[in-house]
């Protein structure tokens, strides 16, 4: 019944939708993606779950062990057993520019408000940056990530 472009913003007070004709349009099933998840479905059962799991979490405490040497990173979120996402920031630097950076190394990350509107506004931010790692992903690349990390922190002064 909603989301995507339907949404301009979301607050603790309230949501504001987009101008029209795009409030009322939530868009297109994505029947592609619907046709594609089965065999998605398939793969992750042959990896089984509980390793993929596994694989994801060692490879998060390598890149938390990392980011932990990187002067003025702040980590947002650090519950045990979360998911092998990380929300960051670099003092002196907006989220935006730092994904830019990071981009002219190789490194794909997203920034923005990430649907989380209030829990930006409840840490007093206007956005973060955001790195994913999935079982795919090795420790070469987790090292290739923070190496970039740090040059770019470096050219920040």
């Amino acid at each position: 019944i909603g989301g995507g472009e339907m949404i301009r913003e979301v607050r603790f007070d309230g949501t504001v939708f987009n101008d029209a004709p795009r409030k009322f349009e939530a868009g297109t099933p994505n029947i592609a993606g619907f046709a594609g998840l089965g065999a998605a479905v398939d793969y992750l059962d042959a990896l089984g779950m509980a390793n993929v799991e596994a694989r994801e979490q060692e490879l998060l405490a390598h890149l938390d062990e990392e980011l932990a040497k990187v002067d003025g990173l702040r980590v947002y979120g650090t519950a045990p057993g979360k998911a092998a996402v990380v929300s960051f920031l670099i003092e002196g630097a907006h989220a935006h520019d730092l994904a830019t950076l990071l981009d002219i190394e190789g490194v794909a990350i997203r920034s923005g408000q990430h649907c989380a509107h209030p829990l930006l506004q409840w840490f007093g931010i206007g956005a973060t940056c955001r790195a994913s790692l999935a079982f795919y992903n090795t420790h070469e690349e987790v090292e290739a990530f923070v190496a970039a990390l740090r040059k770019v922190r470096g050219l920040l002064g």
